[in-house]
């Protein structure tokens, strides 16, 4: 009888061990849970990962990019690599895969993948109206685009895919030039959808969108983001009408540069969130630090105050694969002294740039004295007296670009993307005293290659 009773009760308890509830961990919700009927909080958790994983590539973007260009040294100990490789020492090509370079191929296409699953949610839901939905849209398009920029500048003539909602078929990759046509039609559908998003977003941003928190404000960054599209493309006209619809400001009182700053930020915590990325404790004790060029000091103009974001080192940093034409290491003098603490927000498209754009629209759409004005407020708001040199195209080109250079220093790379798209990557303009070589582009990842073999 004793066993009967034992049996019974294992049986027992077998029967309602089986009957569980399912449980959806809080931690990491199922796909499926936001791709149909998504609530408000579960749309707002997307818009906050968005934002996060919208700013991975910016790091990547201003130490390796930076380093093409040699805005920057990368004096990082943790491997040769960063020297051999980023600065051409031990290699004139790149190959496949190519050494510490996903932040601004995969980090990109994982916002994209955010702001896809953003887009397909509100598809899905009847939990907002039809005007919030356009908000969301918009909020969404607008990242998008600006993340598919990166992937592109990487691989530049080796085109990418912008076509990547399905990741089991995504679409074909495409020329440099028909992915920024692409691009360029994502951030016009998104302008269009912020268009009719109404008065009030039904969700919320950081502060790094402080002022542009709103449909109308995201429209201005939506135009500014399109204006630098439009000068990658050339199309000089749609860069200058873009910019009417952005938050560009020439009015700018000389020696003043507070409004050169007016713009969006990625924004940055201590953990679990993540700390400003280019920021070091000045004169820190270290073997892994980025470097200002040594040229970025040297061809400062004299009393130009963007001279003050580099930090001359008491101590300076060596690295024995940064070395000079004898064989010496050369030191790391000066570091950059832009941030305040760890958390100091970083802009990634502001009004300098925007008054720069349009130096350049105006140039290459045959008003050199337009150009001229707007290069004398970059000039001025420095405290360097208005620009005398040359006025011919090629003249005034070298002037935009130098202002480029000292204006946008280690801002996710302009300065190598500006000297290729202007035919100039080449050592008369970048100080290759390093001895190292010059790269066009990155090769394709393999994965990349692979897939349209066996597809």
């Amino acid at each position: 009888m004793k066993r009967i009773y034992i049996f019974l009760l294992v049986c027992t308890s077998l029967v309602f061990a089986c009957d569980v509830d399912e449980v959806v961990d809080p931690n990491n919700p199922s796909l499926g849970g936001v791709l149909s009927e998504a609530s408000k909080a579960e749309l707002q958790v997307l818009v906050t990962g968005l934002e996060a994983r919208g700013r991975v590539y910016f790091t990547n973007a201003t130490q390796m990019f930076g380093s093409f260009a040699r805005e920057v040294w990368p004096y990082f100990g943790s491997d040769p690599r960063f020297q051999n490789d980023w600065l051409g020492l031990a290699r004139t090509e790149t190959y496949p895969d190519f050494f510490a370079s996903a932040g601004t191929y995969v980090s990109p296409y994982l916002a994209v993948k955010q702001a896809n699953i953003l887009i397909q949610s509100v598809g899905n839901t009847s939990s907002i109206t039809t005007q919030e939905a356009a908000g969301y849209r918009g909020f969404a398009k607008t990242i998008k685009a600006y993340q598919l920029l990166w992937p592109l500048l990487q691989q530049y003539q080796n085109g990418i895919r912008v076509d990547v909602e399905d990741p089991l078929n995504p679409g074909p990759t495409l020329s440099y030039d028909a992915a920024l046509a692409a691009i360029r039609q994502i951030l016009d559908d998104g302008a269009s959808d912020l268009q009719a998003a109404g008065g009030e977003f039904a969700f919320n941003l950081s502060s790094g969108f402080s002022g542009f928190d709103t449909p109308a404000g995201m429209l201005q960054v939506n135009r500014a983001i399109a204006a630098r599209a439009a000068l990658y493309a050339e199309d000089y006209t749609a860069a200058l009408t873009a910019l009417q619809g952005s938050f560009m400001d020439m009015d700018v009182t000389a020696g003043t540069s507070d409004k050169m700053f007016d713009g969006p930020a990625h924004v940055y915590g201590e953990a679990p969130d993540v700390n400003n990325p280019l920021y070091y404790p000045p004169n820190a004790a270290t073997s892994t630090i980025l470097i200002v060029h040594p040229a970025m000091v040297e061809d400062a103009l004299p009393g130009d105050d963007r001279a003050n974001k580099f930090f001359k080192r008491d101590n300076p940093v060596t690295n024995s694969n940064i070395q000079d034409s004898n064989g010496d290491n050369i030191p790391g003098e000066y570091q950059d002294a832009r941030w305040t603490t760890n958390t100091s927000p970083i802009p990634f498209i502001r009004n300098e740039e925007l008054i720069l754009i349009y130096a350049e629209a105006s140039l290459m759409s045959g008003e050199p004295g337009d150009a001229e004005d707007a290069i004398n407020v970059i000039r001025n708001t420095w405290n360097v007296a208005d620009y005398s040199g040359g006025t011919t195209t090629n003249e005034l080109m070298d002037e935009i670009l130098f202002q480029r250079r000292y204006s946008l220093w280690a801002e996710g790379g302009h300065r190598w993307v500006d000297l290729r798209r202007t035919g100039r990557l080449n050592n008369t303009y970048v100080d290759l005293r390093d001895g190292g070589n010059l790269f066009t582009q990155i090769s394709r990842r393999t994965s990349e290659i692979n897939w349209d073999l066996d597809n």
